[in-house]
């Protein structure tokens, strides 16, 4: 597995809650996961997660962002307890998570990347297994099993061969698999990857509808998905807890200075104003298509200063101003921007204390 090397002084997150989470949680009393200071380092060499700190409450559906080596799948197995921390620790529901808390387990619905199952099985027989290894009786699950294999479409196939399944099917499968013991947090490690697009479609439906029901952690490369499914997302870079916040907070912090300008008037005279807005200091970039004209102005600039001295030049031009508008961000988008700002940083966030947010 492809490991991403960590960095010191993260910062350390609390997710904010909603009015009836917060009541939820003031009569629990307990978290549904809590990290603190969570590390891990391989071999004494590669540090695959660094000082991740942070809180998930009742309700939070958990978008897990980074690139590969990000360190997401290690946090991931560190939650269940498939690894052991070389430091800190995670609690869920209030108590410390060990590879040897079994019955903590109980409490989890765990999809990991690529779910393998047994051959020889069908979808019958394997969850009857793992419903019989999770203690339950046989008028439980039954009926139970019987359940979720019709909710996730598999009734069908319910006696075929598991080997014989195609990806999307085998993500059924898995989904139906990490609901057999009624869990109070699903953990899905990338549960869309290798899905063709009908595959995937009815997976984030799915997803959907868990999550109005369900605390849920989703792992996950593509963005789209996190921005259809999540209502909240943390971000992990080589190991490093960058962000953690709401998804709408997430677009609305990075480059609100992306302006598109549509022009209309003579080409040399637009072409003119192309030259002069690139030589104005508050402006980036500016490109031009078919009389659209795409303007970043520098992070430190004021757009609207920015923009009306555009508007000047458009006068002095003799080109017209046919509309003006601010361009709203995208998930990919801002992830790329955050990463990108963190590493820039470099080790100057060592000498900066942590933002923290608002329970």
């Amino acid at each position: 597995m492809d490991f991403g090397m960590g960095r010191i002084i993260p910062p350390s997150f609390t997710f904010p809650r909603t009015a009836t989470e917060a009541m939820v949680a003031e009569k629990t009393g307990d978290l549904v996961l809590e990290t603190n200071q969570l590390t891990k380092i391989y071999q004494n060499r590669q540090i695959a997660l660094n000082d991740v700190t942070l809180q998930l409450e009742p309700g939070t559906v958990l978008g897990l962002l980074g690139a590969n080596g990000a360190g997401k799948t290690t946090l991931l197995r560190l939650v269940v307890g498939l690894h052991r921390p070389t430091a800190g620790w995670a609690k869920l529901f209030g108590e410390v998570m060990t590879p040897n808390s079994a019955d903590l387990r109980r409490k989890i619905g765990y999809i990991p990347t690529n779910p393998q199952f047994p051959k020889g099985m069908t979808p019958i027989t394997y969850l009857d297994y793992m419903a019989r290894l999770f203690g339950l009786p046989r008028d439980v699950r039954k009926p139970r099993l019987a359940s979720l294999i019709r909710a996730v479409g598999l009734l069908g196939a319910s006696g075929d061969a598991i080997e014989g399944f195609s990806n999307g099917m085998s993500a059924r499968l898995a989904v139906a698999t990490s609901l057999i013991n009624e869990p109070e947090l699903l953990i899905w490690d990338e549960p869309t990857h290798g899905l063709d697009p009908e595959a995937r479609r009815s997976m984030l439906e799915l997803m959907k509808g868990l999550g109005q029901a369900k605390s849920l952690i989703v792992s996950s490369h593509n963005l789209g998905d996190i921005d259809e499914v999540c209502n909240h997302a943390a971000v992990l870079s080589r190991g490093q807890l960058i962000y953690c916040g709401s998804l709408q907070d997430l677009k609305g912090k990075m480059r609100r200075n992306h302006y598109e300008v549509d022009l209309e008037g003579d080409q040399r005279a637009i072409t003119k104003l192309l030259t002069m807005v690139r030589g104005m200091t508050e402006v980036k970039s500016a490109e031009l298509q078919h009389r659209k004209l795409t303007l970043h102005f520098n992070e430190e600039a004021n757009a609207a200063n920015g923009i009306a001295t555009v508007m000047m030049a458009l006068n002095d031009c003799k080109v017209t101003l046919v509309g003006v508008r601010s361009v709203g961000q995208q998930t990919e988008q801002a992830f790329l921007d955050l990463v990108e700002k963190d590493e820039s940083a470099g080790f100057s966030r060592i000498y900066k204390q942590p933002p923290k947010l608002a329970a």
